[in-house]
């Protein structure tokens, strides 16, 4: 049964990200994290998300670009790989529980600076 709460920006959720094409990230129960801004969040019935998965058992390397969530701030009983490459809109109905918050802001900044690589974003500081 679909999540019918307030959805809201570093919101950590299971989702149901059935069915993927190629080297999406799927499943039907997939822990993800809410990126979109809370405007967005409220108006519109869809979300934008970074799937994750899980650290523990896989031989594939973690990218530069990918991002470390430990296990104690996911709430998935395991280390997490954020992936900002896999960045993606979902309708809300694909949200199935609430297990957490990211609410470190380092790791906030973090993702945030990865989706701006991935998306190709450069900010240059004007000097006065």
């Amino acid at each position: 049964m679909p999540y019918t709460g307030p959805v809201r920006r570093w919101d950590l959720f299971w989702a149901d990200l059935d069915y993927p094409v190629g080297s999406e990230q799927g499943g039907d129960r997939r822990p993800v994290l809410v990126v979109s801004n809370d405007g967005i969040n409220i108006s519109f019935p869809v979300i934008t998300q970074i799937p994750l998965t899980k650290l523990e058992g896989k031989t594939r390397k973690v990218y530069p670009f990918e991002i470390l969530l430990p296990k104690e701030i996911v709430g998935t009983g395991w280390t997490s790989i954020a992936m900002p490459q896999q960045v993606r809109t979902i309708d809300k109905s694909r949200l199935l529980e609430k297990i957490g918050e990211l609410t470190d802001p380092m790791l906030q900044s973090e993702v945030e600076n990865r989706l701006l690589e991935h998306f190709g974003i450069a900010f240059e500081i004007e000097e006065l």
